[in-house]
């Protein structure tokens, strides 16, 4: 009984194979002799062409492969009008295929993984484009997407890595999940104005891609739509009112971004790892600024927090390296843990928050806490140092309170001034102004100071110059107690026995 049974299993799998070796309704040779296999559609009126499968293995093309318009069979002509699912799917080694203008439907897979094609000319009659239709076509370089295209599918044009170009026609209302994914060598696309929503991976990984016109048209960017692209600047129009979290995810090299003031909360991760970013503008219409919003923004030097925004969201602004100042509206309502923590460079924090409520110790982190000075409404430090996180800042003061970060500040301006050093009476003066400045201040301010190496580079350099011009060293005059040849004031002096003698004799 087993015996018969497993005969049975492997006749109704032999049955199977044999169909699936005939799935499809005819073939025909085209005028170079490459056979083509249809099917029939529309009440048997048109054809499709359709995949072959040899009992079980996919039928491949090779070189250039013509489909023509019309096949005759049985004394009957029908219009070829679709390329059917996976009708040339993995033929790695065809490398051209022309379609005739009666096509109008590209189906699903109908050339994934074609490795070797490098271009195809779209009839301008092609409709819809399905989902996977170029997959992982690696050496297209171009593709047309005709005027009539009212559809791409999901990864039509995915890991096509070789693609430099794209247009997006008038026609078509969605860029769909994963259409341009991965594609590494693309750095143009034109979105059309009739595209309403940038969908999930969009375009993710095409780090080729440093611009993008994003048209009025547009209501939402989706999540990961620009994650990890090229992008150095990008405009969002205020059509947009969606820009969902991760969007714009690991753009390394975005300077800046201006958010229109149709978006109402940055979500989670949207401008993360943004590592250049240097500027970034809030709306006064954003409510919430989403966890990781903009962590990992190494550039930004300021944050400026509209009156608008009432949440914070944890790690919101983590390990934004170059953050200096930040300030805090009064609509604020909470901020999430380690919102602001490992800023390395926070010295500057500005509440507006008239009634403070408590914060997560780790909110701002123990650096800042003892570096930093939070300035606070008039009347409120009291009631900042009872409350937990807040309590933890050693330097609470009334705004508009002098704490020496003016002198700091222009102190730094001083160094930042002097520029190429020279030997010269002018570059010297720069330099020992701005040591003079610095040696003003107290420890605490010279702390703020964060370009000192700048300075004492600067005197280094003055001082090489100062040797390779004259053969003997540049020294101030208090220290010159050795007997020897300097430059004191930029005369030379002679020491012997502790007296300072220059060309007129002795000077002291």
């Amino acid at each position: 009984m087993k015996t018969k049974k497993l005969f049975f299993l492997f006749s109704i799998l032999l049955s199977m194979l044999a169909t699936n070796a005939l799935a499809y309704d005819i073939e025909a040779k085209n005028a170079e002799g490459v056979t083509l296999y249809y099917d029939f559609i529309r009440d048997n009126t048109e054809l499709e062409v359709s995949a072959k499968y040899d009992y079980g293995y996919h039928h491949k093309y090779s070189g250039s492969v013509v489909i023509p318009e019309d096949v005759t069979y049985n004394n009957k002509t029908y219009k070829v009008t679709r390329i059917g699912r996976f009708a040339f799917s993995g033929s790695s080694d065809m490398t051209s295929v022309t379609l005739p203008n009666s096509v109008y439907h590209i189906a699903m897979g109908a050339f994934e993984n074609c490795s070797s094609l490098t271009s195809i000319t779209l009839p301008n009659n092609v409709e819809y484009i399905e989902q996977e239709a170029f997959y992982g076509c690696s050496s297209l370089i171009s593709i047309n997407i005709p005027e009539k295209v009212r559809g791409i599918g999901n990864s039509a044009f995915e890991g096509c890595n070789s693609l430099k170009s794209i247009t997006i026609p008038n026609s078509t209302l969605s860029i769909g999940f994963n259409i341009f994914a991965n594609c590494s060598n693309l750095e143009s696309v034109t979105i059309g104005e009739s595209v309403i929503s940038i969908e999930k991976n969009a375009f993710v990984g095409c780090s080729s891609l440093t611009s993008v016109n994003i048209p009025n048209s547009v209501t939402s960017i989706d999540k990961f739509a620009f994650s990890n692209c090229g992008l150095v600047s990008i405009t969002i129009p205020n059509s947009v009112t969606s820009i969902r979290e991760t969007a714009f995810y690991g753009c390394g090299q975005l300077k800046s971004i201006t958010i229109p003031n149709s978006v109402t909360s940055i979500e989670a991760f949207t401008f993360c790892n943004c590592t250049t970013m240097e500027t970034v503008t809030i709306p006064n219409s954003v409510i919430s600024i989403g966890d990781n919003a903009f962590c990992f923004c190494a550039c930004i030097t300021s944050a400026t927090i509209p009156n608008s925004v009432e949440f914070i969201g944890k790690e919101a602004f983590k390990q934004c390296y170059q953050l200096e100042t930040v300030t805090i509206p009064n609509s604020v309502k909470s901020i999430g843990k380690s919102a602001f923590e490992e800023c390395q460079q926070l010295r500057k924090i500005t509440s507006k928050i008239v009634n403070p409520f408590a914060i997560d110790d780790k909110t701002f982190d123990e650096y800042t806490y003892t570096t930093a000075t939070l300035y606070v409404p008039k009347g409120t430090v009291a009631a900042y140092k009872v409350n937990d996180g807040w309590k933890n800042f050693k330097n609470i003061v009334e705004e508009g309170t002098s704490t020496g970060i003016a002198d700091a500040e222009a102190t730094a301006n001083l160094i930042d001034a002097i520029g190429t050093v020279e030997y010269t009476e002018s570059s010297k003066a720069k330099i020992a102004a701005a040591r003079a400045a610095y040696d003003a201040l107290t420890k605490e301010q010279q702390a703020l100071v964060k370009n000192l190496s700048v300075l004492i580079a600067a005197e280094e350099a003055y001082d090489k110059l100062a040797k390779e011009a004259t053969g003997i060293s540049n020294i101030t005059t208090d220290n010159v107690l050795n007997d020897g040849k300097y430059v004191v004031d930029g005369k030379i002096i002679l020491v012997k026995n502790g007296r300072k003698y220059n060309l007129n004799g002795v000077t002291k």
